[in-house]
C-alpha cells in the first residue's frame, strides 16, 4: 500500500482532524479515492483516503491551503516548507494532496 510520510510533529494534527492536507515539492502522483498509510518515522499512524491532489505553484498557494494543512495562514505554510525542502520560491511546482482519515 502506498504511504505518505511525514514529520512526528504533525500526527497529532492530523489525528484531531486540524491537518487534512499536506503540499510536497514536485509533481506528484496520487490518486483520487484511493487509500494511503500515513507514517511518522517510518511507522504506520493511520489510512486516509485521498480526496483531491492539485499541481500548483508555490505563488498560487491561498490561506485556505495553509489552513487545510493545519496551519493559520499562507506565511505560516511557506516556513515550514522552507524548514523542509531549503530554499522555495513562487515558480517552483507543488502538489496539494487532501486526505480524510478512515
Amino acid at each position: 500500500m502506498t504511504s505518505i510520510n511525514f514529520d512526528e510533529e504533525y500526527v497529532n494534527l492530523i489525528l484531531s482532524g486540524r491537518k487534512k492536507s499536506t503540499v510536497r515539492k514536485g509533481i506528484k502522483s496520487y490518486e483520487t479515492g484511493k487509500i494511503v498509510y500515513l507514517k511518522a518515522s517510518s511507522r504506520p499512524f493511520a489510512k486516509a483516503r485521498i480526496t483531491k491532489a492539485v499541481v500548483k505553484r508555490v505563488g498560487e498557494l491561498s490561506d485556505e491551503d495553509a489552513r487545510m494543512d493545519g496551519f493559520e495562514n499562507r506565511e505560516e505554510l511557506l516556513e515550514a516548507l522552507k524548514k523542509i525542502y531549503g530554499r522555495i520560491s513562487d515558480s517552483d511546482i507543488v502538489t496539494v494532496v487532501r486526505f480524510e482519515l478512515v
